[in-house]
């Protein structure tokens, strides 16, 4: 009896890979590629064949690894803690546990795994959790309807979908989505922009893409199999340009926050294409060591060896490419220091919005439509007049107040108002907030101009963006005063190094706060597992004795000086250990403000150890 229903098993299973054959998938996709009211669509759909249909579109992943559903029950209790879910002793997955949609199980969709069986998989919290485990990628009706109602087609393993003048057009606009809640229903988005209508875009192609991996999306850089999908996305824009004869200028990429992070990878190949971005992340590794990713893309070495976006960026800036690019200086994990700093730049515009990384898209959407819309085609320019200035020096940093003239009763009423200047070559421009006045504009708490880095005696015009793309703007009437704040500092852009050429200066930007370090590293053991890094108070050009790591577990060793109170020391040394690629940190403090000892208690990192004078923790 139990040869007969092993052999069941068997025949099910051989039965089930069949269905999931290459060929098989083929087929069903090319009934699927057919236009929704199609005669064979509709015998799919009558039948309920549809969700099955969609599974088996699904990517191919390589022999031996597979789709895995996983729903925690009574997670209320944990909520805000942090799970991994584990196959065997080895983590293949984690999140930190958040409210699901209403009405809905908290589930986690295309995890994959290298066993069909959910015994082999625990949790390591006390909740009770099923998996579901298949060849094929789980969706949800959310999901479907979404993908219909946006037009999302699957073409191979790239999805995308696309508006506007699809037989001859002159421009092509490439967008990029960012993250929704991990646990949503509808896990992958796209950047549709409906402001921008089919007037818009009579002579322009939009393709929206579709980050349709893993769980809530790879950044694009690798498919569900971990298999780098480049090539195969590069080709559907490129085929694009060259079919319709598109000249690369007349090409724009945008991606807001991950998307921002896709568009400068895909624009790489594409030297004179316009750059529309909005607060990317920089470094990969260092956004991932969070909650929500350390235990999922964070442990993907992939993603540490492809090109990482601030590389890519560096090398634009260098190439004078045309960049439009929206930050805030509240979002040093996005950030890493280089666009707050970045300077003499041709070609680049930087427009600095005030709040945290997720109100920047919505506080600057007119602004970024006008961006838009002036690549799409010509938009005028209006004269503006300002007759009053005032200005506000709050210890380091300097807030404005504009007041308009009458030519304000003209400004329409969905537009983003900044003060605009120079950086060397580089156009720099600080939103302002509208008042109760309609003549007025204001800087609030979270909108300032930085003497130390602004250059504010180069910052003398105020402008308007509006949606429509219309631009207004015109001379301030004074100078701005910053007496008594910190001017013009030489501040280093340069990338934080593991192997040094002697000491060197690096600059950190968190917020309000603005860190300058000197430091030295060198590789220590090769086969080590830490990162040593020396708090020391001081360091000459001569960088001091020997790098010397105290521990025979060291891959790299560093020495590092704070400047300043050295409140952010703890982001200069987390840096360090992530681009270490290592699992231990440890700190040694000889020196230094207290400030900077206080910093490093609190270091966000799980294998951490601490050693001065007076404190020895350790954690993890």
């Amino acid at each position: 009896m139990k040869k007969v229903v092993r052999r069941a098993t068997a025949l099910r299973s051989g039965a089930r890979s069949m269905a999931y054959s290459a060929p098989v998938r083929a087929a069903v996709r090319t009934v699927m590629s057919a236009p929704a009211g199609a005669p064979v669509r509709r015998v799919v759909e009558s039948k309920g064949l549809d969700g099955a249909a969609r599974r088996l579109m699904s990517e191919q992943l390589p022999a031996g690894k597979y789709y895995a559903k996983l729903t925690i029950d009574d997670w209320e209790k944990h909520r805000g803690r942090s799970f991994r879910l584990l196959q065997g002793s080895t983590v293949v997955y984690g999140n930190e546990i958040e409210p699901p949609a209403r009405g809905s199980a908290l589930e986690y969709r295309n995890i994959v795994v290298t066993s069909k069986d959910p015994g082999r998989f625990s949790l390591d919290i006390d909740a009770p959790f099923s998996l579901k485990i298949g060849h094929g990628a789980f969706t949800t009706p959310q999901q479907i309807e979404y993908d219909e109602r946006y037009g999302v087609e699957q073409h191979g393993d790239v999805f995308y979908s696309v508006r506007g003048n699809t037989t001859n057009p002159s421009r092509l606009l490439v967008t990029f989505p960012g993250f929704g809640p991990s646990t949503s229903r509808i896990s992958y988005a796209v950047s549709y922009l409906k402001d921008l209508d089919e007037d818009d875009l009579q002579d322009t192609l939009m393709v929206c893409f579709q980050d349709r991996y893993l769980v809530s999306g790879s950044y694009m850089l690798v498919d569900n199999g971990g298999r780098p999908l480049y090539d195969r996305v590069h080709r559907v824009i490129d085929d694009l340009v060259r079919r319709h004869g598109i000249a690369q200028d007349d090409v724009m990429f945008f991606g807001a926050s991950k998307g921002g992070s896709i568009a400068i990878t895909y624009a790489k190949e594409f030297p004179q294409a316009h750059l529309l971005l909005a607060v990317p992340q920089m470094n990969l590794p260092y956004y991932f060591n969070k909650p929500f990713f350390k235990d999922s893309l964070f442990r993907m070495p992939q993603l540490r060896e492809l090109d990482q976006p601030q590389e890519l960026l560096r090398r634009y800036f260098a190439e004078g490419r045309k960049i439009d690019y929206f930050y805030t200086n509240d979002d040093e994990l996005s950030n890493h220091s280089l666009i707050e700093l970045v300077h003499d730049v041709e070609n680049l515009t930087k427009y600095r919005v005030g709040g945290v990384h997720g109100a920047v898209a919505k506080n600057a959407l007119p602004a970024m439509l006008g961006v838009m819309r002036r690549f799409i085609a010509p938009r005028s320019e209006h004269a503006l007049g300002c007759d009053g200035l005032r200005t506000f020096v709050e210890g380091d940093s300097v807030r404005l107040q504009l007041r308009l003239d009458d030519s304000s009763k003209d400004l329409p009423s969905r537009a983003n108002t900044f003060v605009e200047g120079t950086l060397g070559r580089t156009r720099f421009l600080q939103i302002l907030s509208s008042h109760d006045y309609p003549f007025v504009r204001y800087m609030d708490t979270s909108q300032r101009l930085y003497p130390a880095y602004d250059r504010l005696v180069d910052i003398d015009r105020v402008t308007v963006l509006d949606a429509s793309g219309d631009r207004y703007s015109g001379p301030l009437p004074e100078k701005i005063a910053a007496d008594g704040a910190p001017a013009d500092l030489e501040l280093t852009t340069a990338p934080l190094q593991l192997e040094t050429d002697g000491v060197q200066e690096y600059a950190v930007v968190d917020d309000t706060r603005l860190g300058r370090f000197r430091y030295r590293s060198a590789p220590a053991a090769p086969d080590g597992d830490t990162l040593e890094v020396h708090v020391v108070s001081t360091m000459g050009e001569d960088g001091g004795e020997p790098l010397v790591a105290s521990s025979d577990r060291a891959r790299f060793v560093a020495r590092v000086a704070p400047r300043g109170d050295g409140a952010l020391v703890h982001l200069i040394v987390l840096r360090l250990v992530v681009a270490g690629g290592v699992s231990r940190l440890r700190v040694v403090v000889e020196g230094g403000p207290a400030e900077a000892a206080r910093a490093l208690q609190d270091i966000a990192w799980d294998d951490v150890e601490l050693v001065a004078d007076d404190v020895r923790t350790e954690a993890g």
